[in-house]
């Protein structure tokens, strides 16, 4: 039926003649008024379409001649970024800042002009343009804001390049005591410059983030999203380095002399606060120069006092120890470092001045501004970068440095013939050894040193504690000083303390699993710790024997326990938790198990009646757990969890469950 649409069908000629029959039958009079008409059409179309042609060509020119000049600012600021970041990889700092300054500018003309394009008859008409334009706008915000931090870095390299005389790959050893005085200072002074270098960077990130990739900027997605990644990586080195560039100073002796007491703890014999005290040393140092650092075999202080000293000991270590008197050795028996800490003090205080006074040491203020706890496993991530230690022809390298340190001090000293007493000076010469090829790194290579300190800071095998409430605070912000986490949510700390077991922990595989199930009668908790003992009896392993507490939420009560070897499970509160220990033996080749069973406090059961629930899971310093599994049953429908990821399991509507690692601290919320 619809042939006659089509252009064959269709005879033109006759189509022609029909035409000019119906205009011939018109009348002559009718046909000059319909042309007049139609010629008056005619001309105010024209005129129309000649003004309408006229105002958009006024309202499009600006508008392209603004995105014409924001495309060519754009493009000269990416250009001059571009060279002041190779110019910063060159060190040539001044040049840096000059081109760093002059794309900043560009970027700052560019987002002008594109301010104005935005402000233009079409865009405001037009929704789907104006948000390209604010994509365009968020870009080159994000290149101003780049262009101003590499100029902040590049002032900063700057001073530091005066500072060593223009010789970067100096190390800082090899720095006069003026210089590292100078450094000090710059370090000092430049922290708010960092804080607002890293506020740049997060605004910059920011600024990405909100980019929606639509239109011409969808061809760029990867290109940007490149560049978010390598800004997010800037932002966390940024944040890695802002505490260590506010603490170096105080660290280093700046303006003031410092005193430490540094504790080397033995994870391989485990303890709360990270391991067994085997080793401490005096640490005096002022602006950056290392006035003193020795370090001594801690029962060179204890064994000497044993009978000038009676401080009864916590009921565990008297009863699982053997012994009726409480040294500064363990005195590391408390998990919250910053109580940890002020204990040691006061053993060290008490056990120095009973000293004979030729033995005393008093050659320092008397008074420590801070105590500095490490395990080994702080020393083999620095023998990564310095490469290996020769002492005495033996060679101490990343691999095997703790089992071999372990059989020097503990088995070898006898077949050398070396007195029990200086069994442990090796341990200095490690240190001064190792203190060198530190100090001799050059500048570039501190990088790596505090990316190294970062994540030992993050797995506890570093912890602070300072006498300044202010440098204190500041440690505490940042996660560096090991206490008992104050917390509003569910919470849990498994420690666990070897107690005459040797180094047997060298040999535990440990996981943990902690369920909580809602019942009619509350949040019922059970947590279970699993010991596998890999090891057998020789001169560093036998039977682990380890007091064990959990750490739990204010109010918990207890309801039963399994597993124990020995004894009754021990309640009680502290640090603003309750806790319940008992203790475990396991045989070399077997499995041992330790569960608790207990009911959580009824302000938990409300916040989950108010559609949320969280956990905080404290890792102890010292260990690593490799597999932590938390399954949480509620009555509520989940709707939102955190975090996310391949480790977390949604079972049903109300039951979720992660697997994971207790290597750090980690977090769990759920909302309803």
């Amino acid at each position: 039926m619809f042939k006659f649409l089509k252009l064959n069908d269709i005879n033109l000629k006759n189509l022609e003649n029909k035409t000019e029959d119906i205009f011939d039958f018109i009348p002559a009079v009718k046909r000059h008024r319909f042309c007049q008409k139609f010629l008056y059409f005619l001309k105010y179309f024209f005129a129309f379409l000649f003004i309408a042609i006229f105002v958009l060509i006024i309202f499009s020119g600006n508008l392209f001649v603004s995105c014409f000049r924001a495309y060519k600012d754009a493009s000269a600021g990416r250009d001059n970024l571009t060279e002041a970041i190779r110019l910063v990889k060159e060190k040539n700092f001044s040049k840096a800042e000059e081109f760093s300054k002059k794309a900043e500018s560009n970027f700052s003309l560019s987002a002008g002009n594109l301010e104005i394009a935005k402000g233009s008859f079409f865009p405001s008409l037009l929704p789907a343009l104006e948000s390209q334009f604010d994509d365009c706008g968020y870009l080159v915000k994000t290149g101003e804001i780049l262009s101003r931090s590499v100029a902040q870095g590049a002032v900063i390299g700057e001073d530091l390049k005066s500072f060593l005389s223009g010789e970067l790959g100096l190390s800082f050893s090899n720095l006069s005591t003026k210089q590292k005085s100078k450094i000090l200072k710059l370090i000092y002074e430049n922290g708010p410059e960092l804080n607002g270098l890293k506020a740049n960077l997060d605004l910059a990130f920011s600024n990405l983030e909100k980019i929606r990739f639509r239109g011409l900027l969808w061809f760029s997605k990867n290109k940007i999203n490149k560049i978010k990644d390598q800004l997010g990586e800037g932002k966390a080195l940024v944040s890695k380095t802002i505490p260590f560039v506010e603490m170096l100073p105080s660290l280093a002796g700046y303006p003031d002399k410092k005193d430490f007491l540094v504790l080397l703890q033995n994870n391989d014999e485990l303890r709360p606060t990270g391991g067994f005290l085997g080793t401490y040393g005096i640490l005096e140092i002022k602006n950056g120069d290392i006035i003193r650092f020795d370090t001594h075999d801690i029962y060179h202080l204890d064994m000497p006092v044993k009978d000038k000293i009676s401080v009864i000991p916590p009921e565990p270590i008297k009863k699982y120890l053997g012994v009726d008197k409480w040294f500064m050795r363990d005195a590391n028996w408390f998990p919250d470092w910053p109580t940890t800490a002020e204990k040691i003090a006061w053993f060290y205080k008490k056990e120095n001045s009973l000293l004979p006074p030729q033995n005393q040491i008093n050659n320092f203020s008397g008074e420590f501004d801070g105590f500095i706890a490490i395990t080994p496993k702080l020393i083999i991530d620095l023998l990564e970068i310095t490469g290996p230690i020769f002492i005495n022809g033996e060679e101490y390298n990343k691999d095997n440095f703790q089992e071999l340190l372990q059989y020097k001090v503990e088995a070898d000293y006898i077949q050398l013939g070396i007195p029990s007493w200086q069994r442990k000076e090796v341990i200095g010469e490690i240190a001064k050894e190792l203190k060198i090829k530190l100090l001799d790194l050059s500048f570039w290579h501190w990088r790596e040193v505090i990316n190294i300190f970062s994540e030992d800071i993050l797995k506890k095998d570093i912890l602070l504690f300072f006498q300044d409430d202010r440098l204190q605070n500041l440690a505490k912000e940042w996660g560096w000083t090991g206490e008992i986490k104050e917390t509003n949510s569910d919470y849990l700390m498994i420690v666990d303390a070897n107690l005459a077991a040797l180094k047997t922990d060298a040999v535990m595989n440990k996981n943990i699993s902690y369920q909580v199930e809602q019942t009619v009668g509350g949040l019922i908790a059970k947590v279970k710790i699993n010991y596998a003992h890999n090891g057998k009896f020789d001169w560093r392993t036998t039977r682990y024997r380890t007091y064990t507490r959990i750490y739990v939420p204010e109010g918990s009560r207890f309801l039963r326990a399994e597993g124990i070897s020995e004894g009754e499970v021990e309640t009680g509160k502290e640090f603003g938790k309750t806790f319940f220990g008992a203790f475990i033996s396991v045989e070399p080749g077997k499995i041992g198990s330790l569960y608790f069973e207990y009911k959580l406090p009824a302000n938990l059961v409300e916040l989950v009646e108010k559609g949320k629930y969280g956990l905080y899971i404290q890792k102890q310093p010292g260990r690593d757990t490799q597999e932590l599994v938390v399954d949480l049953k509620l009555q509520n429908k989940i709707r939102l969890y955190s975090p996310t990821g391949f480790y977390a399991e949604k079972i049903g509507e109300n039951e979720i469950k992660w697997k994971t690692d207790l290597n750090t601290d980690k977090g769990f919320e759920i909302k309803f």
